[in-house]
């Protein structure tokens, strides 16, 4: 019989959101779906995005230092789930969503709810198997103002723990 994890179970308790990170890097634009998401800092405008250390989107955020964090509603989850792997990425889309460059050069989705621009001041956890940027915000936008966010929590998917 297997042993329970408490702790994974009492990590699995935590509010998380989901959210798309997308870059673009030497090798073309990338995105992914990340859900370990938090503000730090008023002043200056700081959060902190964990990103899988072994993902594209790490390795292009860290070579470029900048990517845009998109929000995604809580009725998208074909939207979420669109970057849960590699998807083909080209001049305009990144998994059949169209995106525009965005005021850090990054893609900013025409789909997400609001997203956030932002350039990394620092990295950290080098012994996890996450990294953990630190990165300001330098502009925002916001497509339909009063929507919900989607959460882990409102969808069949898990992560962490």
């Amino acid at each position: 019989m297997p042993i329970p994890d408490t702790t994974k179970d009492v990590l699995r308790l935590f509010s998380y959101g989901l959210y798309v990170a997308a870059a673009i890097g030497a090798d073309g634009p990338r995105a992914a779906t990340v859900s370990w998401v938090t503000q730090v800092s008023f002043d200056p405008r700081l959060l902190a995005v964990a990103m899988r250390k072994d993902s594209s989107i790490c390795e292009t955020v860290r070579a470029s230092r900048r990517f845009t964090l998109h929000v995604v509603g809580a009725d998208q989850t074909d939207f979420a789930r669109a970057f849960f792997r590699f998807s083909q990425a080209g001049p305009e889309d990144i998994a059949g969503y169209h995106y525009t460059v965005g005021p850090t050069r990054a893609p900013v989705f025409d789909h997400a709810i609001a997203w956030l621009a932002c350039e990394v001041v620092e990295e950290a956890n080098a012994s996890g198997d996450h990294a953990l940027f630190i990165a300001q915000i330098v502009g925002s936008g916001q497509r339909v103002p009063g929507a919900a966010a989607l959460t882990l929590r409102d969808t069949p998917w898990r992560y962490g723990g």
